[in-house]
C-alpha cells in the first residue's frame, strides 16, 4: 500500500480528512471457510477534500494488482446493466460512430457486456480490462480484450497497431484509477482529434442527497463531481463538454471529454457546476456535515436491527455487494445479527463476507426458508428486489432500506 501526499488531480498538498471508515478488508475480498481463522488483511479506508480542486479521495492506495487482477465483478451478472448498456452503446454509436472501420476502446470492459452490445450495431471494438480471469471470459464471448492495465504506454501501443480511437468508454475508470495523469494523458494520446472519451462514475452529489457513503471503498480511490473533472482534462489539452446524470447504481455521472475546441460545450456542465457551488461542495464544512449525518444514520439502521433481534426475529442480506460490505463493516453488523446474505452470482456463493465473515448462500436456497426480514444491502436495486420478490412479501417477508430514509418495506 502507498499513500499520496498529493492530490491525484491538481497535485496540492493541501488535503483535509472528513470520514474515517477504519481499518476496513477489501470489499471484494470474500473469504472461503477455512481462511476464517487466519490474519485477514484490513486498510485505511479514510476520505480527504482537497481545497484546492474540490476532489474526494483516498490517500491510501492498494496495489492494484491485489484489487483487480482476480475480480468477483461480472457486468453481465447485474440486474439492470444490460438494459443500461443497450442504450449505452445507442448513444455512443448514433452520436459518435461515422463509420464501420470507427474503433471503440473501452478501459476496464469487465466480461464484453457494453463492447458487445456496440459490436453488435456494426463498430470494431476493442476492450482493456487488467482481470484475467474476466478478459478471458469476454474473448471467449468474442469481445477481443487486452488483459492489461491502462497506461499512456499501453496507449501508444494500441494506437500503433490497431488505429486511433473515434470513441474510448471508461465506465468506473476514472474513480478506479490512482495515476489520473497518466489515464488523460493516455486516453489523449489514443483518441482521434475529433475523438470523445465517455465515462461513468458515481456522482458525489448523490451521497449528500442520499447517504450512499456505502460506494466508499479501496476500489474506488475518487468521488466526482464536475468542478476537478473541468480542471484535470484542461491541464492536457483535453476538455468536459457535456456531462448526465443516470439513475445507475444510485445516480452516476456521465462525461463527455475531447481534445479541445473539438466539441461545442453544453450548458450541462454549466448547470451543474452551478448546483454543486450551491451545495458548497467547495468547502470542507460540508464534508463534515456529511460524516456527521452519516454517523447518526448508522445508530438509526442499528437500533431497528437490535430491536428486531430483541423480538427473536430472523435478518438476512439482500445481496452481498462491494458497497454492502462497506456497510456492513461501518456498521458493526456481522453473524450476530444477520443470519446471512444472498447472492446469484456462483463468484461469492459459498463463501464469507469480507471483514464481518457472513455466510454467503444461494438466494434460490434463502427463498425456501426465508427469514422474517431482509436488509437490502444491494439497495440500488431495491425497485427490481421489491418486484422479484413479490411472494416473499405476501408471505410477510421485509425488507429494510438502510441508507437514506430508513424505511422497512
Amino acid at each position: 500500500m502507498k499513500t499520496n501526499a498529493n492530490c491525484r488531480m491538481c497535485n496540492s498538498r493541501n488535503l483535509k480528512p472528513f470520514f474515517d471508515l477504519g481499518e476496513t478488508a477489501l470489499a471484494n475480498s470474500f473469504l472461503k471457510k477455512e481462511a476464517l481463522d487466519k490474519p485477514e488483511p484490513k486498510y485505511p479506508l479514510k476520505v480527504f477534500f482537497c481545497e484546492d480542486c474540490g476532489l474526494s479521495q483516498l490517500v491510501h492506495v492498494v496495489e492494484p494488482e491485489i484489487l483487480f487482477r482476480d475480480y468477483v465483478y461480472f457486468s453481465s451478472g447485474m440486474p439492470t446493466l444490460p438494459e443500461h448498456f443497450k442504450k449505452y452503446a445507442k448513444e455512443a454509436v448514433n452520436d459518435f460512430v461515422s463509420s464501420k472501420d470507427d474503433l471503440v476502446v473501452e478501459i476496464g470492459s469487465n466480461d464484453g457486456l457494453l463492447l458487445g452490445a456496440i459490436k453488435n450495431l456494426g463498430a470494431k471494438v476493442l476492450g482493456v480490462d487488467p482481470a484475467k480471469n474476466i478478459a478471458k471470459v469476454a474473448n471467449e464471448r468474442g469481445v477481443e480484450t487486452l488483459p492489461e492495465f491502462f497506461s499512456e504506454k499501453l496507449a501508444g501501443e494500441i494506437a500503433a497497431k490497431y488505429g486511433k480511437a473515434k470513441v474510448m468508454i471508461g465506465n468506473n475508470v476514472v474513480a478506479h484509477i490512482d495515476n489520473h495523469h497518466d489515464l488523460v494523458k493516455g486516453v489523449s494520446a489514443l483518441l482521434a482529434n475529433d475523438g470523445v472519451f465517455m465515462f461513468e462514475a458515481p456522482y458525489i452529489v448523490d451521497m449528500f442527497e442520499n447517504y450512499t457513503f456505502d460506494t466508499i471503498y479501496h476500489e474506488h480511490l475518487s468521488y466526482l463531481s464536475v468542478r476537478p473533472l473541468v480542471n484535470l482534462f484542461k491541464q492536457f489539452g483535453m476538455e468536459l463538454f457535456d456531462v448526465k446524470v443516470f439513475p445507475v447504481q444510485g445516480n452516476s455521472i456521465r462525461g463527455y471529454a475531447g481534445k479541445s475546441g473539438q466539441h461545442e460545450i453544453s450548458p450541462r456542465v454549466a448547470e451543474l457546476l452551478q448546483k454543486e457551488k450551491l451545495m458548497k461542495l467547495d468547502k470542507l464544512e460540508t464534508y463534515l456535515k456529511l460524516a456527521s449525518d452519516i454517523k447518526e444514520m448508522n445508530q438509526k439502521v442499528i437500533t431497528v436491527l437490535r430491536e428486531l433481534k430483541a423480538k427473536g426475529k430472523r435478518i438476512a442480506g439482500y445481496g452481498a455487494p462491494a458497497k454492502g460490505n462497506t456497510l456492513l463493516s461501518y456498521f458493526g453488523i456481522g453473524p450476530d445479527i444477520l443470519d446471512y446474505a444472498t447472492e446469484a452470482l456462483p463468484s461469492k456463493i459459498g463463501f464469507y463476507t469480507p471483514g464481518t465473515h457472513i455466510p454467503v448462500v444461494n438466494i434460490e436456497d434463502a427463498r425456501k426458508n426465508p427469514p422474517d426480514y431482509f436488509l437490502l444491502l444491494a439497495w440500488n436495486y431495491k425497485d427490481v428486489i421489491l418486484n422479484k420478490e413479490e411472494s416473499l412479501r405476501q408471505k410477510g417477508v421485509k425488507f429494510i432500506m438502510p441508507v437514506g430514509k430508513i424505511e422497512i418495506l
